[in-house]
């Protein structure tokens, strides 16, 4: 049995886990969806958003027809 293996690694927990079957409504779960900067940090990073693609902000654009999407 082979399986494609995701990187959870830039994920909430919830979501980490909601990649395993039968927790996929643990998604509903994650509060990780802005970044929270390190207060008086410079633009260091106390917690980035979560990854998953799940969340809408990580949901590709609408791109026309024939295009690709643009990588950011």
């Amino acid at each position: 049995m082979s399986e494609t293996a995701i990187d959870t690694s830039g994920m909430s927990a919830e979501c980490a886990l909601a990649q395993r079957p039968g927790y996929k409504d643990l998604h509903r779960s994650c509060r990780q969806t802005e970044d929270v900067p390190l207060p008086h940090g410079g633009g260091i990073l106390l917690m980035s958003k979560c990854t998953c693609a799940h969340h809408p902000y990580n949901q590709p654009k609408n791109v026309p027809s024939g295009q690709q999407p643009q990588a950011v």
